[in-house]
């Protein structure tokens, strides 16, 4: 079979969900595990980026590939290792991203223009009374700024562990290692600040960072010009659907915020939910008590395929219907987004 061949000049979007389009990055490391992965690959291979995004159950990314296969390649070798890491991490097992993912060419400067837009629009679509660059998951203001999301570091009032921490995340960088999530579970780490977590964090993107500037604004002349573009249009993608579901992220850090102070901590352990499914047709949750115990943990669900079941701490009948209850009487809640969130889709 002759191998398909692209010129050197075409840049490819790709989107690639998770497995069962339930939320996947629930806390800051889970998003700078899978950030780093991405960016020492990147960087490794000389991969070049112009946009990149990180969404709860999804990820954008526009680069340069010469063939099928070379980009195949980077899509498997970026996200197994994360998998690994993650199903480790939360006592998982089985796909974390669906395999087959969407991609598209785009063969002109308008279409190469207009998927960075698409891009970089994703977080503004979905926290509403935001501008683009205010994502931090679309890494758009590092174009510009070291710390945009903290204030600028002091060494002379730094903690030992904020510098020891740093240390460690420059050796990784110059190893082109990325960050596990042993990093985030560490004292030093536990132990920073909220002001030192959000240094750190934006230390951490700055020094992985693998977005290439220079091409980037040789497309729009500067970066004010870049984030005017993107805050007068949307972009589009015609070329293949992803998950443009009507959803409002601030529900899901706030979902979490909750489950965190009712002592189920999504950020550490899944959570079994045996019973419940989700009628996407009357758009109810219903309680299925067949006699069947839940799937053992490292098995795949009968009930949602692909999707690995999840372990750790169960909940029951009853504190499940009260978590939905304080989810729909604090915040205006989609039942879609509550399926979306532990994974009931």
């Amino acid at each position: 079979m002759t191998k398909l061949q692209f010129p050197k000049s075409v840049f490819r979007h790709i989107c690639q969900l998770s497995s069962d389009k339930g939320i996947l990055f629930y806390s800051t490391a889970d998003f700078l595990v899978f950030y780093t992965n991405i960016g020492v690959k990147c960087l490794r291979e000389n991969i070049v980026v112009i946009a990149f995004s990180i969404m709860f159950n999804h990820f954008h990314l526009e680069a340069m590939f010469e063939t099928d296969s070379e980009m195949s390649s980077f899509v498997n070798g970026a996200t197994s290792p994360f998998a690994k890491r993650y199903n480790s991490h939360y006592g998982l097992s089985g796909p974390v991203f669906r395999h087959n993912f969407n991609r598209s060419s785009k063969y002109s400067e308008k279409h190469t223009r207009d998927i960075v837009i698409y891009i970089g629009n994703n977080g503004k679509e979905k926290i509403p009374g935001i501008r683009a660059e205010d994502y931090r998951w679309s890494f758009l203001k590092y174009l510009v700024s070291t710390h945009p999301f903290s204030e600028e570091i002091d060494y002379r009032i730094a903690s030992p562990s904020l510098i020891r921490l740093m240390s460690i995340v420059i050796t990784k960088r110059s190893k082109l290692q990325s960050l596990n999530y042993d990093f985030f579970e560490s004292d030093e780490y536990c132990h920073l600040s909220e002001k030192e977590k959000k240094q750190l964090t934006d230390f951490i993107i700055t020094t992985f960072f693998f977005l290439d500037k220079d091409r980037l604004f040789k497309l729009y002349g500067s970066f004010e010009n870049l984030c005017t573009a993107m805050n007068a249009v949307s972009g589009s993608e015609h070329s293949f659907s992803d998950d443009r579901s009507s959803e409002d992220y601030r529900h899901y850090y706030r979902m979490i915020r909750i489950c965190i102070d009712r002592g189920y901590d999504v950020t550490k352990q899944r959570f079994s939910l045996p019973g419940w499914h989700f009628d996407s047709n009357r758009k109810v949750f219903f309680w299925q008590d067949d006699g069947n115990s839940p799937a053992s943990c490292g098995n795949l669900s009968q009930d949602h395929g692909s999707s690995p079941t999840s372990c750790g701490k169960e909940i029951s009948r009853r504190e499940f219907s009260s978590l939905i209850a304080t989810f729909k009487t604090e915040m205006n809640v989609s039942d879609y987004e509550i399926a979306k969130f532990f994974h009931l889709l």
